[in-house]
């Protein structure tokens, strides 16, 4: 073997060993902002868990207005830096209120803005050599178009039938358009929870073997399990998110006011989140016992879901709702309406209840009540231990969910430095 060929193959098993990965991600967020809600989690989550060996550049929002946009600004989150290129400003207040346009929602402004800087945007992503993380199907146009590998996920937005608290219940059919651009075009496409996946694959068969599951997680490092509050009185319940029309939030608040009724007044509804909930009628009859937190970093969300007794959510689909895994982890029990996918974690009697869809909603609101009072009153009989509860939750860690999206993409880089390097032979 020649010394030249030596070197070659020396260079090339440096490179195998310790290699940098480059991961783009884009998304309408700014992670230094007050939004609530699974994909924030998720962004969040993805800078303070993302490997030594990988850098990241997030396409982004700024929310506060202190960057200037287009430039690269080096951030420093939860302890972690990374890249961040916004390329709109955006204020949380503007992201609160409801878009009559999708020129004026944030979608829009983002999509626009997208095109706007789409020069330098490709350009430095290319000479990066990212793959490219999304979470929104509608931006998927910008890694095909820069020729780079993207790994696409669907959290379950965009059902037509079923009423979203944004613009996309009346345009739909641009969701679905950008869901089957991005089906085609992805080196993966991972769903929130099995149910979404066997759709996609039902509808998408030649597609079938890059279409998978990726539960969500929950920050174990944050979400631990605490010992309940001594005091019952007052009984506390909490419910973490937007309040989407999709989450049926009067039948939250039906159920809570019976609920009030049976403990004579003796009960407090903690909400952490940033909607309004007086939009809704039925809000009215349980305002006066309602807690509204407003935003809350994790550390302050883990703080208030253990200064409660119990969690609430009542929605009409969902993916895998965060908010339940999380209050799970700290050891409070959930009571729910039925969902396929939480019979992995809220085990009747156990972590909670799982109440089935039938019957008109005033019997739904009594039936949920009624768990309410069970899990109370097993918790005054000491029945209840808050370390099981979070037993529940052991498999939705980012060390088993999160870990699967960078090894994801490490496969995909290292398969493109192989094809990229010239045989010595």
């Amino acid at each position: 073997m020649t010394s030249t060929m030596t070197l070659a193959l020396r260079a090339r098993n440096a490179n195998r060993v310790r290699p940098r990965y480059q991961i783009c991600l884009i998304h309408p967020f700014d992670p230094r902002g007050e939004k609530v809600g699974g994909l924030e989690t998720y962004i969040r989550d993805f800078i303070t868990f993302h490997p030594d060996d990988t850098d990241l550049l997030f396409i982004g929002v700024d929310s506060r207005g202190d960057l200037k946009l287009g430039e690269v600004h080096r951030l420093t989150f939860r302890g972690r830096t990374f890249d961040f290129v916004p390329i709109v400003h955006f204020s949380d207040m503007q992201a609160r209120e409801a878009s009559r346009t999708i020129r004026a929602s944030l979608t829009g402004q983002f999509f626009l803005a997208l095109l706007r800087y789409f020069g330098p945007i490709s350009r430095l992503i290319r000479s990066r050599r990212c793959t490219i993380d999304l979470r929104r199907v509608e931006y998927s146009w910008l890694p095909v178009i820069t020729r780079l590998p993207f790994v696409q996920m669907l959290h379950g937005e965009g059902v037509p039938k079923l009423q979203m608290d944004s613009l996309l219940r009346r345009y739909w059919f641009v969701h679905n358009a950008g869901e089957r651009f991005a089906v085609a075009t992805s080196a993966k496409f991972l769903c929130v929870n099995p149910f979404i996946t066997e759709r996609l694959q039902k509808t998408y068969p030649r597609q079938k073997g890059k279409i998978d599951t990726l539960w969500t997680w929950v920050n174990t490092n944050i979400f631990r399990p605490t010992p309940f509050p001594q005091e019952l009185a007052p009984f506390r319940v909490v419910f973490a998110g937007r309040l989407d029309e999709f989450k049926n939030p009067p039948l939250m608040f039906r159920t809570l006011d019976r609920l009030r009724r049976r403990l004579d007044g003796r009960l407090e509804f903690h909400y952490i989140g940033t909607s309004d909930p007086q939009r809704f009628p039925e809000f009215s009859a349980v305002e006066d016992i309602t807690v509204r937190h407003g935003f809350k970093d994790a550390a302050g969300m883990a703080a208030t879901l253990a200064f409660a007794h119990a969690g609430i959510l009542t929605s009409e689909f969902e993916g895998m709702p965060r908010c339940v895994l999380e209050t799970l982890a700290v050891g409070r029990p959930v009571v729910a309406m039925h969902l396929p996918q939480l019979e992995s974690v809220i085990h009747d009697g156990t972590s909670g209840f799982l109440v089935r869809r039938s019957g008109p909603t005033e019997d739904l609101a009594e039936t949920l009540a009624d768990r309410f009072m069970d899990v109370r009153d097993a918790i005054g009989r000491g029945e209840t231990d808050h370390a099981r509860i979070a037993d529940a939750i052991e498999d939705f860690t980012p060390s088993k969910q999160l870990a699967r999206v960078f090894r994801y993409h490490q496969e995909l880089q290292d398969a493109r430095r192989i094809a990229l390097t010239p045989s010595v032979y």
